[in-house]
């Protein structure tokens, strides 16, 4: 590989492509208002977090409420990837174009608008694959693992700690107002030093990858 490929600019995941890849739906709606992510269709972030809203309504609501969150946080995961791999693919073939959506016919292949994508970004970044794989890393640590854990901590000890209060409001919905209140907080603690964390793992991956193919 030649040595443009070390002057290509690794793409931040809620960077310009990351943004381009964006399913619509990334930020699905604030914890604390159900209705708002009921009627959430485009340009969201939190229908990652659905599962997080049925953790925190775990202390009084059915088990399929809590289970049927899960499986929101499921399918936006797995959209969420497959739109970013679709995205890229379609952009490095030439074969994207505005308002362009994964049920519309194919264009015709731009030669040139194919190679200025994959010069003007990374290994990484131009690859479908690859593109989807830290897709996929970002969303599963950022949206998934950390905001599971938390909520489910936090909703935990609180329900504890609110049964020992001796008021009842508190003692029946006082962990689920901790719960719903903590989720709105988690994508802007969270996301940056994910995505910190990530591009550099990925940077760090493509170079060793071009400095090996240099040798051989």
């Amino acid at each position: 590989m030649s040595a443009k490929s070390e002057e290509k600019s690794v793409t931040s995941v809620s960077d310009i492509t990351a943004s381009e890849q964006e399913s619509g739906i990334r930020y699905a709606a604030y914890a604390n208002r159900l209705k708002t992510i009921l009627k959430a269709a485009r340009r969201y972030r939190y229908v990652a977090y659905s599962s997080d809203i049925g953790e925190s309504f775990r202390p009084v609501a059915h088990p399929y409420l809590v289970k049927s969150g899960y499986v929101i946080s499921w399918l936006y995961f797995i959209g969420d990837i497959s739109y970013a791999a679709w995205l890229t693919k379609r952009k490095s073939e030439g074969t994207f174009t505005p308002g362009l959506r994964p049920w519309d016919t194919v264009p015709n292949v731009d030669v040139q608008s194919s190679q200025e994508f994959v010069s003007s970004h990374s290994l990484v970044d131009s690859d479908w694959r690859l593109s989807a794989l830290k897709r996929g890393v970002f969303q599963g640590i950022a949206s998934m693992a950390i905001p599971a854990l938390t909520i489910h901590n936090i909703v935990h000890y609180s329900d504890s700690l609110f049964k020992k209060s001796g008021i009842t409001v508190l003692q029946k919905y006082g962990a689920v107002l901790i719960g719903l209140g903590t989720i709105p907080i988690l994508p802007r603690v969270i996301d940056e030093p994910v995505e910190q964390a990530v591009d550099w793992l990925f940077y760090k991956g493509e170079q060793l990858y071009i400095k090996k193919t240099k040798l051989e």
